[in-house]
């Protein structure tokens, strides 16, 4: 699980706790003031402050989804700050004494902070790894073999043979540019080939 999900789950967790309070809370203001009903049937102490957690849950599914502009994001702060606002009035008006009043602020609170720090967090991107594709090998030519016998390949170290090996192709493609012949007019003219070369060098 990576740092992005651990954050969300905390997140959530915090405002879960933080939405039971307060819509407890204002379910008691509710009735406390009488809001009335709906149609006679649902009371409005328990639907309005719905309206409130749906903003505050809307708001945060917004600030932590990867599908949004940076401009939505910053944007849903707002139903977060009316929500947590209406939330933090709920809690002190229902409260009895200064803990309370404490308690109920820095639920409210506690939330806003943790959800403020995991919008922060970015989901790390894997690009694909590169493919490399494998050197082709070089064909070594018969005049080649012939040189390195001459030179005692076969008894050379490895660096060493990668020294001569070098060497020898850069001489013998020196030797073909060199000799290339330049054609005066426009008729195409064939140079020799580097295997040819090298057994003019060999």
């Amino acid at each position: 699980m990576n740092t992005v999900r651990i954050g969300k789950t905390v997140v959530y967790g915090v405002a879960f706790i933080a939405g039971t309070m307060s819509y407890g809370h204002q379910v008691e203001l509710g009735q406390h003031w009488n809001f009335g009903s709906l149609f006679g049937l649902l009371p409005y102490a328990f639907l309005v402050p719905l309206t409130v957690d749906a903003l505050a849950f809307i708001g945060m599914m917004v600030r932590n989804s990867d599908d949004v502009t940076d401009g939505a994001r910053k944007g849903a702060l707002v139903p977060l700050i009316l929500a947590g606002g209406m939330s933090v009035a709920a809690n002190v008006a229902m409260a009895q004494n200064v803990a309370q009043v404490v308690v109920g602020v820095w639920t409210v609170a506690s939330y806003l902070i943790a959800e403020y720090f995991v919008s922060k967090l970015k989901r790390r991107v894997i690009l694909p790894e590169a493919q490399v594709e494998p050197k082709a090998a070089v064909k070594v030519t018969e005049a080649e073999k012939a040189a390195r016998k001459r030179a005692g390949y076969d008894r050379m170290d490895k660096a060493a043979k990668a020294s001569w090996t070098k060497s020898y192709r850069e001489r013998v493609s020196r030797r073909a540019e060199s000799t290339a012949p330049v054609s005066p007019g426009r008729i195409p003219v064939d140079a020799p080939s580097v295997a040819e070369v090298a057994g003019i060098v060999g």
